[in-house]
């Protein structure tokens, strides 16, 4: 169940993160950043946390979400966040065969505004290691 929500993490990380480093200089000083995520009061079970630069002055970085919790390292300055979170809701087959094997069928539990920078109301100056950035999430949020 961990490998397949952190595979679905790493794929969202990963091509962020490319779009994100042909677009902004690279930065060679990160810090740590740790923190909680919740949802209506409830921890956060699975997911992705990215934090992307307001002004593209640095690259892009982030982390999984395992438990509510988070640890990034991440490019100091001020940035968007980024928060998508997962649920397993069954199983579903690979290939449309009787004999396929199953995997885990993923629901996203976070509302879409969440995870478009355009659109994110999240944000954070990181100016050095910071360990209780927290972010407290609605489903019902939509964006005005």
């Amino acid at each position: 169940m961990k490998k397949n929500v952190l595979l679905l993490c790493a794929v969202w990380l990963m091509l962020s993160l490319v779009f994100a480093i042909g677009c902004a200089p690279k930065s060679v000083n990160t810090v740590k950043v740790t923190g909680t995520i919740t949802i209506d009061g409830k921890p956060l079970e699975q997911g992705g946390i990215k934090f992307s630069s307001v002004n593209n002055d640095t690259t892009a970085s982030g982390g999984t979400i395992t438990n509510g919790t988070y640890a990034a390292e991440v490019p100091p300055g001020k940035k968007k966040v980024l928060i998508i979170g997962v649920k397993v809701v069954g199983r579903e087959k690979l290939y449309d065969t009787p004999d396929s094997p199953t995997r885990e069928k993923l629901e996203t539990v976070t509302p879409t505004a969440y995870n478009k920078k355009e659109l994110t109301p999240l944000e954070a100056d990181i100016t050095g290691e910071t360990k209780d950035l927290n972010f407290e999430l609605s489903s019902k949020f939509k964006h005005k």
